[in-house]
């Protein structure tokens, strides 16, 4: 008699089988466990097929369970909707079967984003915070480099030795400076900003 074996995990099919021979009842072939007399349905794109019990687990005997088509995400990227950070197929889910709650085959738009009610959602007050924290590093690192920049003309205006030129460079390169801390105070920050020009 023909069977079809199933993994004892997923339930997935697995091929086709011959049943054992039973001595006492020739009629009646033994099925060995996870396998299945029951012919399983055709194929689906994106789906596989599965031998599994009402509670979802693969049975050890083949009359608790029956086939049945079900998702197949197990060559689609997923991705974890607490943060949009890649999902690697294991034991939280093997890819058979409808998404768990946690995770998408959507890509998470932008670290701004936030799965709300099975898709994400641009939030806002955090892509602002965001945009914020980048426009505060970005002119820590611009003042940084001013401050390379101002700290050997100042030793010379302390000492009295500048030249003309030296003392307007310094002056540019310190209101260069001050305009970057200001740039937190402007109207659009920190969603358009105006950044000041650093003096050549």
């Amino acid at each position: 008699m023909e069977i079809f074996n199933y993994h004892p995990i997923t339930g997935e099919y697995l091929g086709l089988g011959l049943a054992d021979e039973n001595p006492l009842e020739p009629e009646n072939p033994i099925v060995p466990g996870y396998a299945t007399p029951t012919t399983p349905p055709a194929d689906e794109v994106g789906r596989v097929r599965v031998y599994r019990r009402p509670d979802g687990f693969a049975p050890q005997n083949w009359p608790e369970g029956a086939w049945a088509l079900v998702p197949d995400y197990r060559d689609v990227l997923l991705y974890r909707t607490a943060d949009g950070s890649l999902f690697v197929l294991g034991e939280e889910y093997s890819g058979i079967g409808d998404l768990p709650a946690f995770l998408t085959d959507e890509p998470r738009p932008s670290a701004a984003h936030v799965w709300t009610a099975d898709e994400w959602v641009l939030d806002e007050a955090l892509e602002t915070e965001l945009l914020a924290a980048t426009a505060r590093a970005q002119r820590d690192v611009l003042l940084a480099e001013a401050d390379k920049l101002i700290a050997p003309l100042m030793d010379g205006y302390v000492l009295g030795e500048l030249t003309l030129e030296e003392e307007a460079r310094l002056k540019a390169l310190s209101q260069y400076r001050k305009a970057l801390r200001a740039i937190t105070t402007q109207p659009g920050f920190p969603r358009t900003i105006t950044w000041p020009v650093k003096p050549e």
